[in-house]
């Protein structure tokens, strides 16, 4: 049955005005400040649903959002998120019992033959595994199809699952769908047991990568099998799922902490006639002591001949150091206009301004061909420790040229506008009362990069005249309340080819000054629209024990959103539409949307996603969801 959509827009009373300015936060002084005419956190609109046969239809006024259930693999749950798994605001709960984590695991979706009227879409999905195994879990692929007359997504039956692997991550396509590519996590020299068509590392990687050469201190103890788990790279050449797929070992540093998306990346061919897989993941190697580091690296594999080239004056990817310190989260990206892979990295340290402000790491941008020793392109600051605990983070990258990335990031509010502008007026020598912002240009010129890191480093260079100082912040792990000062706000910036951010500051989008924001969601509708998403968390209003990982279930709080947001933005990060609520739908923390064609935007995630009525974060019946924008119509 064709279902009809009313065509007629909702009666929105759009509240949201933008800030008046691009570059460091949205006010006309640039930096760190912020805006009280910025979106505040939700507009009061909802959208509204109908149910027609299996496909519910939600109408946002702007867009209608289509879903229907989807019965995951052999209709099995799929797993919960491992134990200490970073959020951008929250860590996994499970400090004193790993029962308590009740979300679920990262899915990844690859969308293909998106030119065409019925695209398809791949998912990669963890299944919880035997109920008569302890803690087992298996990794899985399905295919969804695209219905025009329905709008919505039929499932295939092609579908596989992946009992090798004790994970299944990233998920890529190619362009015609004929090629669908899957990274597995299994277990310590797995390879030794399954028929494989290649070692990658063992033929091409670095001494780092080659883990499983290097455990002379650990060998025969508990730290040898925890810290050298492998991951593979699955792929079905032009054959259904249910066939075995081509198996490659391509990573044998993932053990330990597993933390950020493994996303998986496919490049059909290039204008150098390169076909190529990329995948960013957390990282360890053990020194000689027996002790071990972590960081992460950035695979690239060459498709035509199924090669690394990690080192060298030609080096495509690396293997250690994105930003200082641990890496809390990592996500790769390619830009295809200038044909460069890079991942968006947070960390836990830094070594450019160190403790003046407290414990903070970075947010960076590392491209391909940076070497293994060097960091990325500082971007922002986000509070964090060495327990992989942060108050935000860098989660995804969106190219608009070959020189313009759009780098998307959770972060607090550092600075307060009085201390910027008095920063500005006294050190940069703007005159900011004549002047109209941002001023991050101005900022440039004084130390090389944009007003809110000029003036984060002031204190740094100039210890003996330290008289900028940053908002006082609560502690990281628990309060009696939720207070000002942890309430993230949601900010993109235009940064360069590189990754840097020169003369550019973040423009942030998404403020609340009573809630907690996080889980941005951007992706290119290809026609000089953006899908922008964000998600509510905990209030101060709540008068709620405020916990980021510790307290018995608190940290679902700042996990499981209260409502999802969508709105439609333009790439000079003008509103054009929005916000509007989503009554009950939404996307799992670190997950990504994809491009499906025509104005649409496909995904899928557990069903009852919200705080209030949450369905539990284990189902073996989830949606995939279709956003239709009006912009295409």
């Amino acid at each position: 049955m064709r279902i009809i959509f009313n065509k007629k827009l909702l009666a929105l009373s759009i509240t949201v005005i933008l800030a008046s300015c691009s570059g460091g936060g949205g006010s006309s002084s640039g930096g760190d400040t912020g805006q009280d005419d910025s979106n505040q956190g939700g507009s009061g609109n909802v959208g509204s649903s109908v149910i027609v046969g299996d496909v519910e239809s939600t109408e946002l006024g702007f867009a209608t959002l289509t879903s229907v259930d989807i019965t995951l693999p052999d209709a099995m749950s799929n797993a919960k998120e491992v134990y200490q798994m970073a959020h951008y605001i929250a860590r996994t709960d499970g400090e004193s019992n790993e029962g308590d984590i009740d979300i679920p695991m990262r899915s990844y979706v690859a969308t293909c033959a998106t030119d065409t009227e019925t695209p398809r879409m791949f998912v990669s999905t963890t299944l919880a595994g035997d109920a008569s195994v302890d803690g087992a879990t298996y990794g899985s692929v399905y295919e969804l199809k695209y219905n025009p007359e329905t709008s919505s997504f039929d499932q295939t039956g092609n579908a596989s699952l992946l009992k090798q692997c004790y994970e299944s991550h990233g998920i890529a396509a190619s362009k015609d769908c004929s090629r669908v590519a899957v990274l597995c996590n299994t277990e310590y020299r797995a390879h030794e047991n399954y028929a494989i068509q290649g070692d990658l590392v063992e033929e091409y990687g670095t001494t780092y990568m080659k883990m499983e050469d290097n455990l002379e201190k650990v060998e025969g103890t508990d730290k040898e099998k925890k810290y050298n788990d492998q991951i593979w790279l699955m792929e079905w050449d032009s054959e259904p799922l249910s066939e075995t797929p081509d198996t490659y070992v391509v990573n044998k540093m993932h053990g330990g902490t597993h933390l950020g998306a493994q996303e998986l990346i496919y490049v059909d061919t290039d204008s150098q006639g390169r076909a190529s897989y990329a995948f960013s993941v957390s990282a360890r190697v053990f020194d000689n002591g027996g002790g071990s580091h972590y960081s992460a690296g950035l695979t690239i594999i060459n498709r035509n001949d199924w090669s690394l080239n990690m080192s060298g004056s030609d080096n495509r990817g690396w293997d250690w150091a994105c930003g200082d310190g641990h890496v809390v989260n990592i996500r790769s990206f390619y830009n295809p206009y200038n044909e460069m892979y890079g991942a968006l990295c947070t960390s836990d340290w830094n070594d450019w301004i160190g403790n003046t402000h407290g414990q903070l790491g970075t947010i960076a941008i590392k491209m391909e061909t940076s070497g293994s020793i060097s960091e990325g392109y500082f971007n922002h600051f986000v509070p964090s420790t060495a327990a992989m605990v942060s108050n935000g983070g860098g989660h995804t990258v969106v190219p608009l040229d070959a020189d313009t990335n759009l780098s998307v990031i959770v972060s607090p509010k550092f600075i307060k506008d009085t201390d910027m502008e008095r920063f500005l007026q006294d050190e940069v020598g703007v005159d900011t009362n004549n002047g109209e912002g941002p001023f991050d240009k101005d900022c440039s010129g004084y130390d090389e990069y944009n007003c809110f890191l000029s003036y984060m480093s002031y204190n740094r260079w100039y210890p003996e005249n330290a008289q900028f100082p940053s908002i006082e912040r609560q502690d990281l792990y628990s309060g009696d309340a939720l207070d000002s000062s942890s309430l993230t706000r949601i900010g993109i910036a235009k940064v360069n080819g590189n990754g840097s951010i020169n003369g550019q500051g973040f423009r942030w989008l998404v403020e609340d000054k009573d809630c907690q924001v996080s889980d941005p969601q951007l992706v290119d509708l290809k026609n000089g629209r953006y899908l922008f998403g964000y998600a509510k968390f905990q209030c101060i209003s709540d008068n709620l024990k405020f916990d980021r990982i510790y307290s018995n279930r608190g940290a679902m709080r700042l996990l499981v959103p209260k409502a999802f947001y969508v709105m439609e933005i333009d790439a000079d990060l003008n509103i054009l539409e929005g916000p509007v609520q989503l009554p009950s739908h939404g996307w799992g923390g670190l997950d990504e949307p994809m491009y499906l064609g025509n104005g649409k935007v496909a995904w899928s995630y557990i069903k009852n996603p919200t705080h209030e009525n949450y369905g539990g974060g284990q189902q073996n019946v989830w949606q995939a969801m279709i956003y239709h924008s009006n912009s295409a119509k």
